[in-house]
């Protein structure tokens, strides 16, 4: 019996040993699996604001490229009774082009 015992005690001591060790090296683990999560999801909610900014800046600019060729037909065109412009075709064409053109410049600016 104290054979027994004194068997069930130097294994249970060298177990703990070694699972000291291990809970130690899965705590490092884990500690480190937490700050990668954490840089994960930082990283992910600052390229989820990058995009929101950038597509806010995306459409003011494609607003204002609106606004400018709404300028432009106010400016530039002769308005009727009915509430429409008439507008020369070749001005029309060059205030679209500018208006595309505008328009374009924005993609390129602020999309991805």
């Amino acid at each position: 019996m104290a054979k027994k015992l004194a068997t069930v005690i130097v294994a249970a001591l060298s177990l703990t040993g070694c699972q000291d060790t291990r809970v130690n090296n899965l705590e490092k683990r884990v500690d480190h699996l937490e700050q990668t999560v954490h840089q994960l999801e930082a990283d992910r909610t600052k390229a989820a604001d990058d995009d929101s900014a950038r597509r806010a800046k995306l459409e003011r600019c494609v607003t204002e490229a609106n606004a400018a060729f709404e300028r432009n037909m106010v400016s530039n065109a002769t308005r009727q009774r009915n509430g429409s412009y008439s507008v020369p075709v070749p001005i029309l064409s060059e205030m679209q082009r500018v208006k595309q053109g505008k328009i374009e410049e924005c993609r390129l600016l602020y999309s991805k």
